[in-house]
């Protein structure tokens, strides 16, 4: 009886050892799946900078948007290569290609004595218009950013691109001519209510130095002889292919009344009124068409300030008392500032009929009467299909456009 128990007991605990073994091996399957299941394998792959025999199967698994798949994104499906996120085991490294929309696999590191399988992680992310259109002129702006102390977000609401600085390097040959880029402006619609990313440039020397506003003396920027003269007889001059670069706009006509105020003329203020709704009775705050003039803001956002008063007090300092000694590094380092004339802006004065916002040579705003003669520099944007082909953006090499 004794030893019967015994074999029991026996069986038992064999029953016990090969059902444990078995989760073992279950769980190892199981682990050894989840960790392949998603990975493709696939034998079509670049090898670059490496010259191995066959660094083992490679599989791929693909992420989109943090979701994995076991299918790569077609190429105008909208995503791209993240690189960021994506790596591979045993030393490999991985690229994308865009033109041929295949993974770069670099072997160069690979580590020969692990015969494992190579496993890439490859992760795509939604394009950007950048991601898109690498190309693109105001990507490419876009792209010096970072390594620019010439170029800063204005941080409006709109969080615009702008160049800064006494001579930033913004030059940029248009119509055989040089002209300057203010900046990369986000939000600028098309006038089909289409919100686009375009670069804002302004002539640089200027198409005239004695033109009234409106010979009327009327403060109406959609019926000014300026605006006729700028956007048919000025246009119309404007030769080919650099014509066809030029998309409409809407240009917010919005106005303020003259203030003497130091706490309501700041750049960020002019920027809101420029957008607002403040205008004198019966004026437009839009107006669609090509060529307009540049804004009180885009001379208040395009200072860098000097080393007696820098950037920062210069955006908090009223830009009417910009002709202050005390302020004069603010004027002296803004590109858009001209001593010796007075420059036309697009902004009305809200409280007058026949009144106008200047930048006057002392670098102060002020208004005027809309039939005095004074220096015309006509603004434009350029068309979002707009390309850099060339030039450093210097007077010397300015950036070469092409509309293809």
């Amino acid at each position: 009886m004794k030893l019967e128990k015994f074999k029991n007991i026996d069986k038992k605990k064999r029953f016990i050892i090969i059902f444990t073994v078995c989760c073992v091996f279950l769980l190892a399957g199981v682990f050894l799946y989840t960790s392949f299941a998603m990975f493709t394998e696939e034998k079509q792959f670049n090898v670059i900078n490496g010259q191995v025999q066959d660094p083992g199967d490679l599989y791929f698994a693909v992420y989109i948007d943090g979701q994995i798949t076991n299918t790569f994104p077609k190429k105008d499906d909208g995503y791209s290569f993240d690189a960021s996120q994506s790596s591979c085991t045993n030393g490999a490294t991985v690229s994308w290609d865009n033109e041929s929309w295949s993974a770069l696999i670099n072997f160069s590191n690979y580590q020969a004595e692990n015969m494992s399988r190579t496993k890439c992680t490859v992760h795509f992310k939604k394009s950007s218009y950048c991601d898109l259109n690498p190309d693109a002129a105001t990507c490419t702006i876009l792209s010096l950013a970072d390594s620019s102390s010439e170029l800063v977000y204005d941080g409006t609401i709109d969080n615009n691109l702008r160049y800064i600085g006494q001579n930033p390097n913004n030059y940029v040959s248009f119509n055989g001519e040089l002209w300057r880029i203010i900046g990369v402006m986000n939000n600028i619609d098309n006038g089909s209510s289409i919100k686009e990313t375009r670069l804002k440039i302004i002539k640089n020397e200027p198409h005239n130095k004695e033109m009234a506003w409106d010979t009327g003396n009327v403060n109406d920027w959609t019926t000014s002889s300026l605006q006729e003269e700028l956007n048919t007889t000025y246009l119309n001059s404007i030769q080919s292919p650099y014509k066809e670069m030029i998309s409409n706009a809407v240009w917010n006509l919005g106005g303020t009344v003259s203030t003497g105020s130091t706490a309501t003329g700041f750049a960020s203020h002019w920027y809101e009124y420029e957008r607002g709704t403040a205008v004198y009775t019966g004026r437009p705050i839009e107006w669609t068409g090509s060529i307009g003039l540049m804004y009180p803001s885009d001379y208040g956002y395009a200072t860098s300030g000097g080393s007696t008063t820098d950037r920062t007090t210069c955006l908090a300092t009223a830009l009417f008392v910009w002709n202050n000694s005390s302020y004069s590094d603010c004027k002296n380092n803004d590109w858009l500032y001209n001593s010796s004339d007075y420059q036309w802006t697009l902004t009305p004065s809200s409280s007058s009929s026949n009144n106008v916002w200047i930048v006057n040579r002392y670098g102060e705003m002020n208004t005027i009467s809309l039939n005095y003669t004074n220096i015309v520099s006509p603004v434009l944007y350029l068309s979002s299909n707009v390309k850099i082909t060339g030039g450093t953006g210097t007077s010397s090499d300015p950036y070469q456009l092409s509309g293809n």
